[in-house]
């Protein structure tokens, strides 16, 4: 399990959610969400996404992935992420986040704290820290969510998009793959294959989304030179 909790935070972060309306400005309402992970075709964990209102226009939002069965008997391994921030103007825009991933001597801490009126982001991971310049549009990796979501609703999907992770402005572009149906426990759904990707790199995140279900998330893969490594499938979602 060690060795898979940095792609499964990478994964469990780029999830963007599934509701039917927005609420108190937001682009979704609130949510909980639940996907099974797997490696190598075996279930190995669970995660669970959250998104709470808070005011007229803030929310906050919290990530948890976490081992199932013999892989937690056999390696303990967790991570927990939870993000805050506003909608200002119709854009998203982050406050803090906060990533704690728990895997013995593989273990680390994250933080971001977005300035906007000064224009940047303190970022530290583990012993590290730097000030970085902050961009309209740039989020967290769990704050992402709701700008694709809010994206994917209006037809508006860039072909990339910034984020601050760990101590880096990492940049990902994205393209349609087209249509595909997919059988889940919420029953048959037409979705779209989004693909996100790093130019130059072998690792690709592909995203399946039901646009008849305001674009739900239903299955993540994460591979690497043609081979998955990962999986996340949807369970149950609840408003």
């Amino acid at each position: 399990m060690k060795s898979l909790l940095c792609p499964i935070a990478l994964i469990g972060s780029l999830l963007f959610g599934a509701v039917a309306t927005a609420a108190d400005g937001l682009p979704v309402a609130p949510f909980q969400a639940r996907y099974e992970v797997y490696a190598s075709g075996f279930s190995v964990g669970e995660a669970v996404v959250t998104l709470t209102a808070a005011g007229p226009n803030g929310y906050r939002m919290s990530s948890n992935v976490r081992p199932n069965g013999l892989v937690a008997l056999l390696a303990s391994g967790r991570i927990q992420e939870q993000a805050s921030g506003e909608v200002y103007e119709g854009a998203i825009r982050p406050l803090q986040y906060e990533r704690q991933l728990d895997a013995g001597r593989k273990s680390s801490h994250m933080q971001l704290r977005f300035d906007w009126p000064a224009g940047q982001v303190e970022a530290r991971h583990n012993a590290d820290q730097a000030t970085l310049p902050l961009a309209p549009g740039m989020v967290d990796p769990l704050s992402l969510q709701l700008l694709v979501m809010g994206d994917l609703q209006r037809g508006q999907v860039p072909p990339q998009y910034r984020l601050v992770d760990k101590t880096e402005i990492k940049t990902y572009q994205i393209r349609n793959q087209g249509e595909e149906t997919l059988s889940t426990p919420l029953g048959e759904l037409r979705t779209v294959r989004i693909n996100q990707y790093t130019p130059g790199k072998t690792r690709m995140t592909t995203f399946w989304v039901a646009p008849d279900r305001q674009f739900l998330l239903v299955r993540i893969a994460q591979e690497k030179d043609g081979k998955e490594e990962l999986r996340m499938e949807i369970r149950a979602v609840a408003r």
